[in-house]
C-alpha cells in the first residue's frame, strides 16, 4: 500500500512539475512571439514611410521632368542644341511605374 501511495505522489509532483514546466514555456514563447511581431510591425511601418517616400520623389520626378521638357523645348526654338532628357517615367500611375523600376532593378541583377 506505501508503495502505490508513493507512486501516486511521485506522479503527482511530476504532474505539476510538467503543468509549471508548460505554463512558464508558454510565456516564453508568447514573450518571443509578441517580440517578434513587434519587429514585423516595425518593419511594415518602414517599407510603408519608404512608398510615401516614393511616392513623393516620382512626384517630384514627373513634375521637374515636365519642366525640363518645356525648357528643352524652348532651347530648340531658340537655335540651341541641347542634350537628350533623362528617361521619362510617363503618365502611367504610380504602382505601374514603381513595378516598371523593381522590374529593371531585378533585371539588372540590383535585386
Amino acid at each position: 500500500m506505501d508503495i502505490i501511495l508513493q507512486m501516486r505522489m511521485n506522479l503527482g509532483h511530476i504532474n505539476e512539475t510538467l503543468q509549471q514546466q508548460t505554463f512558464e514555456i508558454r510565456q516564453q514563447l508568447g514573450a518571443v512571439f509578441e517580440e517578434q511581431k513587434r519587429g514585423l510591425e516595425k518593419a511594415l511601418s518602414e517599407i510603408d514611410a519608404k512608398l510615401l517616400e516614393c511616392s513623393t520623389s516620382l512626384q517630384d520626378y514627373q513634375r521637374l521632368y515636365g519642366s525640363l521638357a518645356a525648357m528643352r523645348d524652348k532651347l530648340v526654338q531658340l537655335g540651341g542644341d541641347p542634350s537628350a532628357l533623362p528617361e521619362s517615367l510617363g503618365t502611367a500611375p504610380m504602382e505601374e511605374v514603381l513595378l516598371a523600376r523593381l522590374r529593371l532593378l531585378r533585371d539588372l541583377g540590383k535585386l
